[in-house]
């Protein structure tokens, strides 16, 4: 058989590239619902489990249990932020108030640094909105009609959970009767399966987890300093987090543009930049590192590219999928003989977590003091 030459290698890996990415692109309302499936399957497993085990209780209605319960939370948590956003939409004449206010307060400063007139600044508004509106209605078409397709396809989650958490053990059975076979290696695959499971459970936990912390530190802060509806704009908020890397970077602008509105405190936006300056450190440097875990180390730039990528590809469930996804791939390729160097370039060298620095610096602090204590 001819080897291929190394132009018909890059030819036939960017073929398969296009395909790939054109065949996700299409059945992309069939295959993200699955996939998300996968995860949720994942973050409902432990309930299931305990259910299963300790009581006792039929697979069947435990995954039922396991499903309505996370169904109760959600409607619950649904029930209390909607009631804030009821809130919000109930104050809108005093909004709306506020909001003229600032839009004037901030047209004259305008006016009196730039020399542009207030005439000027709103002769060009009109022409926006007048833009905007001619656009609108086609604009409303995609969304509404890319809004029934998603939630055609989330429907049918709660479906795809059931089966996959019922039949775990034949699709865990089928992947380790393949890799049976002579030349395979069993014991191998059962060890990835199972750091897999682990490095996934954690993620999602370790997610939902931050989230609820960030969604509790927006709202404090924000009450803290006075903006108004501060739970529904701190949850809100707090939601972007679900997105690696740019969730949290562009989740400012919320509070921010919301301050503007219902704010007539001219600081008060300048506090808002400040805390997500900090809030964003701490979430990177310190909070993901030890909630989520150091299990898989991956690469800040591949993550960030694959973000973006996931984005073009599946928009918002992809850009929640592709972490978990990255992270079962770098799994995969250290473990597989040949494939080390693609685990290399997906991962980073691993340091101690952020808290560790920190008590290792106070330690030799503490140390340094107790040594300079003259003895008695």
């Amino acid at each position: 058989m001819r080897k291929l030459t190394g132009l018909e290698r890059v030819t036939y890996i960017l073929l398969f590239t296009i395909l790939l990415i054109y065949a996700l692109r299409e059945a992309k309302h069939f295959l993200y619902p699955i996939a998300l499936a996968v995860l949720f399957s994942y973050l409902l497993y432990p309930l299931v489990n305990f259910f299963e085990k300790p009581l006792r209780i039929p697979r069947a209605i435990a995954i039922l249990l396991a499903i309505s319960i996370s169904f109760i939370v959600l409607y619950f948590a649904a029930s209390f932020y909607g009631a804030q956003i009821k809130n919000m939409i109930s104050d809108f004449p005093t909004i709306k108030k506020q909001a003229v206010a600032n839009l004037k307060s901030f047209q004259y400063l305008i006016e009196n640094k730039l020399h542009i007139s207030v005439e000027e600044q709103e002769r060009w508004l009109q022409q926006q909105i007048t833009k905007g509106l001619e656009s609108a209605g086609d604009i409303l078409k995609v969304v509404s009609a890319k809004a029934i397709g998603t939630i055609e396809a989330l429907l049918l989650i709660p479906i795809f959970i059931f089966f996959m958490l019922f039949y775990r053990e034949r699709w865990r059975n089928f992947i380790l009767m393949i890799a049976d076979r002579p030349g395979s290696n069993s014991k191998l695959t059962d060890d990835l399966l199972n750091q897999i499971s682990k490095v996934t459970t954690r993620y999602i936990v370790g997610v939902i987890i931050d989230v609820t912390i960030l969604a509790i530190s927006h709202t404090t802060f924000l009450t803290l300093i006075g903006l108004k509806y501060s739970i529904a704009i701190g949850v809100m908020t707090a939601m972007f987090s679900f997105i690696p890397y740019f969730g949290t970077l562009i989740s400012g602008i919320v509070p921010l543009t919301f301050s503007l509105i219902l704010s007539s405190n001219p600081y008060m936006p300048l506090f808002i930049l400040l805390y997500f300056w900090f809030i964003t450190f701490v979430d990177h440097n310190i909070l993901l590192p030890t909630i989520v875990g150091g299990n898989v180390h991956l690469n800040p730039l591949i993550t960030i590219l694959s973000v973006i990528a996931a984005a073009i590809v599946w928009g918002i469930p992809g850009m929640i999928i592709i972490i978990p996804t990255i992270g079962v791939i770098k799994i995969v390729c250290d473990n597989v003989e040949g494939l080390e160097p693609y685990g290399y370039v997906l991962g980073v060298d691993t340091h101690p977590k952020a808290l560790k620095k920190l008590k290792n610096i106070f330690a030799k602090i503490k140390e340094k003091e107790e040594d300079e204590q003259p003895e008695s």
